[in-house]
């Protein structure tokens, strides 16, 4: 792949782990997976260098994983692979590639750089499930005064729990980032009532250091607020859609991507995000763009910088 130039340090923290895709009538297939390392890897793969810190075995999963980051250019840090055994994730599809999760995890983390990193990445069960979730939130929050934090809960209820107990962190969380990206359907199961995107959108917006929030919709595309304007983005049509595995992922890895490229991690923490509309506009459409192309093919499989170039071209 051709070499793009790189950028300053991005840390990914959260789970990685053996997805193993069962489709009706075919023999389960086993790759890597985890949503916080489907972003490290799509940053990888758009010209970035991020640095992921997660947790697997010395297993045969685990060497997967290991091979699968070195191939897209994502450093692992060390420590990470001190598991007793790697996770897994029983992703069973249905007839529109939809994943329906069941998690075997064991999840905790390696010891987090004590030099705070420019940007963060952080979600899902490496964000939420215990012990994990002590070591990240406090980061987290000490981080949040001098580091531009992106976050996705992507909550998988059969392991998180109640949305009343789910919700108090996401909302701890959301305090302490700059960007915040849910799906619809993750909205709907932590806030069941009417009009959730405008009244938790808004109220993010006014209770913390977040700049921007991003409600991803499946094929509907996606829906942004920031404190001056509102946005609707349609999805990246495609004729030959095979599963959704990973699309919210890329989305996270574009959206942070693109936010890099357009200078807003220089400028104040994000202070400007939301300032120039045109600007966000075009930072979610190329994110819509990074996730079209992964949902046109099987599995988490995120599109290099210069397979994007050509499919926009």
């Amino acid at each position: 792949m051709e070499e793009k130039s790189t950028d300053p340090q991005i840390l990914v923290i959260g789970e990685s782990l053996i997805d193993i895709v069962q489709r009706e009538g075919e023999k389960p297939q086993s790759c890597p997976g985890g949503s916080p390392m489907n972003v490290a890897i799509g940053l990888g793969r758009l010209g970035h260098s991020p640095t992921l810190a997660t947790w697997f075995a010395q297993d045969k999963y685990g060497k997967m994983i290991t091979k699968h980051c070195e191939e897209s250019r994502v450093t692992i840090l060390p420590g990470s692979d001190q598991a007793p055994r790697t996770s897994t994730a029983m992703a069973q599809l249905d007839e529109h590639g939809h994943a329906t999760y069941t998690f075997d995890i064991d999840m905790s983390l390696p010891v987090l750089p004590e030099a705070i990193p420019p940007l963060i990445h952080i979600g899902s069960l490496g964000a939420l499930l215990q012990p994990a979730r002590d070591v990240v939130l406090p980061y987290c929050q000490r981080a949040q005064d001098t580091s531009m934090i992106f976050f996705d809960p992507n909550v998988r209820p059969s392991i998180m729990g109640s949305p009343d107990t789910v919700r108090p962190v996401v909302e701890e969380y959301i305090r302490t980032s700059t960007v915040v990206k849910v799906s619809d359907e993750d909205l709907a199961w932590l806030y069941p009532s009417p009009d959730i995107f405008h009244a938790h959108a808004k109220r993010w917006l006014e209770g913390g250091t977040t700049r921007l929030v991003v409600v991803t919709l499946g094929s509907k595309g996606a829906r942004a607020l920031t404190a001056q304007s509102e946005f609707t983005v349609p999805a990246h049509t495609t004729s030959d859609m095979v599963d959704t595995v990973g699309a919210g992922d890329s989305f996270m890895a574009g959206l942070i991507s693109e936010t890099i490229a357009c200078g807003y991690l220089e400028k104040s923490l994000g202070l400007e995000l939301g300032e120039e509309p045109e600007i966000v506009e075009y930072i979610l459409q190329r994110a819509s763009q990074v996730a079209g192309i992964t949902v046109s093919r099987a599995g988490a499989n995120p599109p290099w910088h210069d397979e994007l170039d050509r499919k926009l071209t």
